[in-house]
């Protein structure tokens, strides 16, 4: 059975690949996979004086709040899925998580809900697909 990874930020971007999964790949085992970004490499303001531990577990809670959205969204398409929350880069835990699991393709939303992000430090998408082993499909 093919294993199928979709990043998952509950933008309309990740919702359109999570439905493009569901619908392409009837018999695949798919996980939703919600990244904490631990890079903090952009808007450091946001976070002088905060403990980013709790920031962490901050933005786990609101994954874990996200990740049931998709569960739902699967739902509409007679689908149950996988669910996973994992802390790092997220182009690096994407890239790891296949590796780890049995993953076969990734469908990917080209970029995420935060473009202030994709401004300064470059879209995940881009990353992993220039460096992933399985097919990707990124949806625009």
């Amino acid at each position: 059975m093919t294993g199928v990874l979709v990043p998952f930020d509950g933008s309309a971007l990740s919702e359109e690949a999570l439905e493009f999964a569901c619908e392409r790949f009837p018999e695949a085992d798919i996980t939703a996979l919600f990244v904490v970004d631990t890079s903090v490499t952009y808007q450091p303001e946001t976070f002088v004086g905060a403990k980013l531990s709790e920031v962490y577990e901050q933005r786990e809670a609101e994954g874990e709040e996200i990740l049931e959205n998709a569960e739902g969204l699967a739902e509409e398409f007679d689908r149950s899925i996988s669910t996973a929350i994992e802390r790092g880069r997220p182009s690096k835990v994407v890239l790891d998580y296949v590796e780890e699991h049995d993953v076969d393709h990734v469908v990917i939303g080209s970029h995420s809900r935060d473009l202030i992000e994709r401004f300064f430090v470059g879209s995940v998408a881009e990353r992993v697909v220039d460096r992933i082993p399985v097919p990707v499909t990124v949806i625009r």
